[in-house]
């Protein structure tokens, strides 16, 4: 059971009307998010989904603050954590379409001042991760002080090196991110905090979404908490993160990092630099990064192409995943830092909205007794004893004899898609594709770890086989 003894779930209602279908869909995504919630231990969990620039769902479960018993809302601010990099990527892409910026130029065409080897890298590059940056400045005093101006991180560059170079290898860089900032406002003419609250969040009515003060918590912020052990601990030295304000540095909410994706559906970032955006960088190795200007590329458990980002900072787990043929966007702000599969948790999430709703499965009572197959990374197997049976209420449960403790024992939700199945687990949703006729068996898939990014080509993580 959750730390909590009560659940706290809101509804923000919208002028959307929703389908007899779409209610069966939120219906059932209610009992699967609420039962996430409660198996993943976190303090607060805050869902947003919005289509063709309607809010068609959006909710929350929990506490923002435990201790004052104030729950957890879709508009209560949370870390952004590295979900930072795409609000930062938003203004790039607003400054090409004013054709003030060129993603293919080297920065020292707007920043004369900046020295060698960063004078020649260029937006793609550092955006993509293929400059060639370190993650974070070389000390860790430099993450001490309080930075009230993004130009004054510069002189983070000249104690590090680059790592390789430009375009032949990808290696994630924050402190990159510093060097965008400080070109956003060269290019602007103005303070970069300035830029993106007047010229982005607030055309895009992301009236919530700031730079990060971590001295103040109102009753819209959620206080940040941690995991330890399976327990719930609330964070007492919070980090000033000034020092990555463009990579790491805001606070957000579900609700305003979905009205972010309509920049890319309505016009305000140009088709033309939105397919840019949207494009795998290529190394001069000719290997594809699966990640554009700030936009990591991939793909559902269905192969529909989604474009995303995610984020794990002190206090925060946090994801946005746009589906650009659907104009389908989903996000997922948790005040909590913990491991959570939260990239494919988006993507069960959205079957739920992509396709129709089904009728709950009838359950058959007899329980299934499994033999249960683990294809470990290091190419073992391991063979475990298995059952699917269901409780009282018809909910079916996956039971598996492991000493993984998070497998022993997670609940079943079925999904709008015949045998598609999200399998509810403390560390998020995982896909599990399951026939029951003839005979039960079953396909576990924990893609997230896989570097294929068409996912299901390869090895599912559980085999799941009937015994007879």
């Amino acid at each position: 059971m959750h730390y909590l003894s009560t659940i706290c779930v809101l509804l923000l209602l919208s002028f959307y009307t929703p389908t007899a279908s779409a209610q069966t869909s939120a219906t059932q995504l209610d009992a699967l998010m609420e039962d996430l919630w409660e198996q993943t231990q976190v303090a607060g969990m805050a869902l947003s989904v919005s289509q063709s620039d309607s809010m068609i769902y959006s909710k929350a479960w929990g506490m923002a603050d435990a201790k004052g018993e104030i729950p957890m809302k879709p508009t209560t601010r949370v870390r952004t954590a590295s979900v930072a990099k795409v609000l930062t990527a938003t203004a790039l892409g607003k400054l090409a379409t004013d054709g003030k910026l060129d993603f293919d130029k080297p920065l020292k065409s707007y920043l004369p001042y900046l020295n060698a080897p960063y004078a020649n890298l260029t937006t793609r590059q550092i955006a993509g991760h293929t400059a060639g940056i370190p993650h974070r400045p070389a000390s860790q005093k430099a993450q001490n002080k309080h930075y009230t101006d993004v130009k004054e991180t510069l002189p983070f560059f000249d104690k590090v090196s680059l790592l390789f170079e430009p375009d032949m290898a990808y290696k994630y860089s924050t402190l990159g991110y510093n060097l965008l900032a400080i070109l956003i406002q060269e290019i602007s003419g103005k303070p970069y905090a300035d830029f993106m609250k007047e010229d982005i969040f607030m055309p895009l009515h992301m009236n919530q979404t700031a730079p990060d003060d971590h001295t103040v918590f109102s009753e819209e912020d959620a206080q940040m908490y941690y995991l330890k052990k399976g327990k719930l601990k609330q964070e007492k030295k919070i980090q000033d993160g000034s020092y990555k304000l463009a990579g790491a540095g805001f606070r957000s909410t579900s609700e305003d990092l979905v009205h972010m994706m309509r920049a890319y559906a309505n016009g305000f970032i140009s088709e033309t630099v939105v397919q840019e955006m949207f494009r795998s960088h290529r190394l001069g190795t000719g290997e594809d990064t699966q990640v554009g200007i700030g936009w990591r590329i991939n793909r559902d458990i269905s192969g529909n192409p989604t474009i995303e980002h995610a984020g794990s900072w002190q206090g925060a787990r946090t994801v946005i995943v746009y589906y650009p043929e659907q104009d389908l966007a989903i996000s997922i702000m948790i005040n909590t830092k913990c491991t959570f599969f939260i990239e494919e948790t988006a993507h069960l999430i959205a079957e739920y909205f992509l396709h129709e709703a089904k009728a709950p499965e009838e359950w058959e009572t007899p329980p299934k007794q499994l033999e249960v197959l683990n294809n470990r990374l290091d190419g073992g197997v391991e063979t475990y004893a298995g059952e699917i049976k269901t409780e009282a209420d018809g909910t079916p449960i996956m039971y598996v004899e492991t000493e993984r403790d998070w497998l022993k024992q997670n609940k079943l939700f079925p999904m709008p898609t015949a045998d598609h199945f999200a399998l509810s687990t403390v560390y998020g949703l995982l896909y599990l594709r399951l026939a029951f006729t003839p005979n039960c068996v079953g396909k576990l898939f924990l893609y997230q770890t896989l570097k294929d990014p068409y996912h299901m080509n390869q090895k599912p993580m559980l085999e799941l086989r009937e015994k007879l």
